[in-house]
């Protein structure tokens, strides 16, 4: 069978490994290649097209399992289409989330530094200023935000 190709070139094709491979068809992602009459796997060329797929289903966020099941419904006769669609959308609004997240973070981050800036402004540079100190404070303050807008987003 000239058009069967090995793991070891489908990996390479693909730019992934072998056990990545292996590891995929365990988990539904790839079908079951045929066997040579000695046992090893071989593949149709269009297994590189589908692990390209799932690299880059993956980097888009995607959780193998999503992929695992999108693919069923498709090989099933459905149509995943909108279901894909909501989960980007799910996957959007997390890291919406997490960049307001980030950006209150940031801003308590650069409210601290002025005040510790004040603060060694107004002692000598011999003098200790127990900046760490001032942390307990401006963490918890970071914190009672966090809850504040978690909860307004709800």
């Amino acid at each position: 069978m000239a058009d069967r190709l090995s793991i070891g070139i489908v990996a390479n094709k693909a730019g992934v490994t072998p056990d990545t491979i292996r590891y995929y068809e365990r988990l539904g992602l790839l079908p079951m290649p045929t066997r040579s009459p000695a046992g090893y796997r071989q593949y149709a060329d269009g297994v590189v097209n589908r692990l390209t797929l799932i690299r880059n289903a993956q980097q888009f966020g995607f959780s193998l399992r999503d992929i695992a099941s999108f693919l069923r419904v498709r090989e099933n006769g459905g149509k995943p289409c909108h279901d894909v669609r909501r989960a980007a959308e799910h996957m959007l609004e997390a890291v919406d989330r997490q960049i307001a997240e980030l950006i209150a973070t940031r801003d308590q981050m650069q409210q601290t530094l002025r005040l510790w800036g004040k603060k060694l402004a107004g002692i000598s540079d011999d003098q200790p200023a127990y900046l760490l100190e001032t942390l307990g404070a401006s963490n918890r303050e970071r914190h009672k935000g966090h809850a504040r807008l978690k909860n307004q987003r709800r």
